[in-house]
This record gives C-alpha cells, sequence and structure tokens, in this order.
C-alpha cells in the first residue's frame, strides 16, 4: 500500500481548484454518498476525530487530531492519515496524510457555499489568517477572479496577518488588501465573511455586518466552539450547513435552538439556489467539515495519481 506524504498531497492538488469545486459539488449531489456524522475523542489540548464515509467505488476513513494551541509549539495544528479503499472488494488502494487534503476541501466547500450566497461578491474578509485564509482566498479567487476581490484581514497574531498579505502580494492575488485592529472594522463592508478561529466565544457581531452579506463560519467543528454572536443566526435570511445532525451537535447551531429558522443543508442549496431569494438579507453558512467531502477530495487525488 503507498502512503503520500503531504508534500505528494499538496503537489497533486496544486492549481486545480475548479475541478476540485466540481469534484466536491457533485459528491453532495451523489447518491451513492453514505456516511456518519464525526466521532471525537478527547485528547490533552484538543481532539481526535473519526471520519468514515463512501462515494461512488471508493469507501474512506480519516483519523485526524485538531489541537489549537500547537502553533505556539511550533507544530501544525491539525495531524492525521486517511485510508482510501476500494468499496467493491474492501482492498486498500492508497493512505495519505490529510493536512493539506483538508484544508483544500474546507475552501473548496465554502466556495460552493459563497457562489450561490454571494454570486456578486467583491469584497471578502478573513477573520484569522492561518493556513486556512490562504486556501480560501486561493478558492474564492478560483471562482470570483482576483481582479473582483479586495482583500481584509485581521488576527489577533499579527505575525499571522503580516505573512499572511506578504504572501497575498506574492501571490497577486487579489485587487487591493489590507489588515484592521479589531473585528468591526474588518467586516464593515464585507460581502463575504470567514471566520477561521479555534475560538469558544462568538465575536461577530450582526451589529457590524452589512444587511445582505455572507457568512462562512468555518472555526466551530467541535462541541464548545463558536464565533458567531446569537443574533447573527438569528437575524439571517438564510441559514445553510454542510450536514444538519452535525452542525446541531459541534457547529454554531449547537447553541440554540432556532424553531423560527429554516435550515438547509448545503445539497438543498445547490438543488434550489434559484428559488431561495438569497439576495435578500444575510445568509451563513455552518460548516463543520463532513466526511462526504474527504472522501471526494480523495477520489480526485487517487485519480490524479494514477
Amino acid at each position: 500500500m503507498r502512503y503520500l506524504s503531504d508534500t505528494e498531497v499538496k503537489s497533486l492538488l496544486e492549481n486545480k481548484w475548479l475541478r476540485i469545486i466540481e469534484a466536491i459539488e457533485s459528491a453532495f449531489l451523489d447518491s451513492t454518498a453514505e456516511m456518519i456524522p464525526k466521532t471525537y475523542l478527547n485528547g490533552w489540548g484538543g481532539d481526535f476525530r473519526a471520519m468514515p464515509a463512501a462515494l461512488g467505488d471508493y469507501a474512506a476513513l480519516k483519523w485526524i487530531s485538531v489541537f489549537p494551541s500547537n502553533w505556539q509549539k511550533e507544530k501544525h495544528t491539525i495531524h492525521g492519515t486517511l485510508v482510501l479503499s476500494d468499496r467493491r472488494t474492501g482492498e486498500t488502494l492508497v493512505a495519505m496524510d490529510c493536512r493539506t487534503l483538508t484544508a483544500y476541501r474546507t475552501a473548496a466547500t465554502s466556495a460552493i457555499a459563497t457562489k450561490y450566497c454571494a454570486p456578486k461578491a467583491r469584497e471578502f474578509a478573513f477573520i484569522g489568517c492561518g493556513l486556512q485564509a490562504q486556501y480560501h482566498i486561493e478558492a474564492y479567487e478560483s471562482v470570483f477572479g482576483h481582479m473582483n476581490m479586495t482583500v481584509e484581514t485581521y488576527d489577533r497574531n499579527r505575525d499571522a496577518m503580516k505573512k499572511l498579505h506578504k504572501w497575498i502580494g506574492r501571490e497577486n492575488i487579489a485587487q487591493a488588501w489590507g489588515y484592521n485592529d479589531n473585528v468591526e472594522d474588518t467586516v464593515k463592508h464585507a460581502d463575504v465573511i470567514t471566520t477561521l478561529t479555534p475560538s469558544t466565544e462568538g465575536y461577530l457581531n450582526i451589529l457590524d455586518l452589512k444587511s445582505d452579506c455572507h457568512v462562512n463560519a468555518v472555526g466551530a467543528d467541535a462541541e464548545g466552539k463558536r464565533e458567531l454572536m446569537t443574533n447573527v443566526i438569528d437575524g439571517s435570511a438564510n441559514v445553510i450547513c454542510d450536514d444538519t445532525e452535525q452542525a446541531l451537535h459541534s457547529g454554531e447551531l449547537q447553541y440554540n435552538e432556532w424553531p423560527h429558522l429554516q435550515i438547509n443543508r448545503l445539497k438543498h442549496l445547490i438543488n434550489n439556489h434559484k428559488s431561495m431569494r438569497l439576495d435578500k438579507g444575510i445568509s451563513v453558512f455552518d460548516s463543520t467539515g463532513i466526511a462526504i467531502e474527504d472522501v471526494a477530495i480523495a477520489n480526485f487525488i487517487y485519480n490524479e495519481l494514477l
């Protein structure tokens, strides 16, 4: 059985954003897709997650750890391995490091939600300036084009902001960019806000948002995490999630019951976006990261390898 390192995985994914986005979008609509919500195991300062899914002729299991404070130890936040098998025979086909794989599929899924919820977006705000911000900017640029993008950022770690801005300039991936001293100034003009932090307290307030913006809430992917104040969900016209059960357990939706809201899955958005009046009010995508995305991108990587 071959094992693909993170470097090898990255080389098979680079500069293929539109194809990756298409592959993951197709997976959400595929009738052969099956998965169960991710299972968590507590660690010391983080957690471990088991994520099984099947799609078409493939089945996969991702075993991943998320330790948010690892940056203080100069270690990666995410470690893990994905094993891809033949669904017809049970044969193990390949194993691969899943750090970059996870970053790509997360950003691609945000791009899917964004292209339907905010198709005319020009101003993009990012709260959290780690590697996920880079991958999200790349994914958005593939959909919207760099000449149509301006980027505003905020991170409590100013070194992370400076590093991100050097990368934006080097890659020439946006028309203009800037960084700010607080969340409020970062998001006030944004068409799309992407939150990418391990926060356990809501910091994004609806009072600071444009009345028709779109929010990709990515950081809350486990119990106890949150980035949005209650009023953001409560005041949104459209709330979308990748998987309802998982979002209610570990996403932004875990904190309140929302009996007055129509919560739609991403599959519904893809199929019905033309009739959803997405140009009216704020939309939120609660992204917890699901195993269907993992098996879809692992399938993509395996076929690129062949």
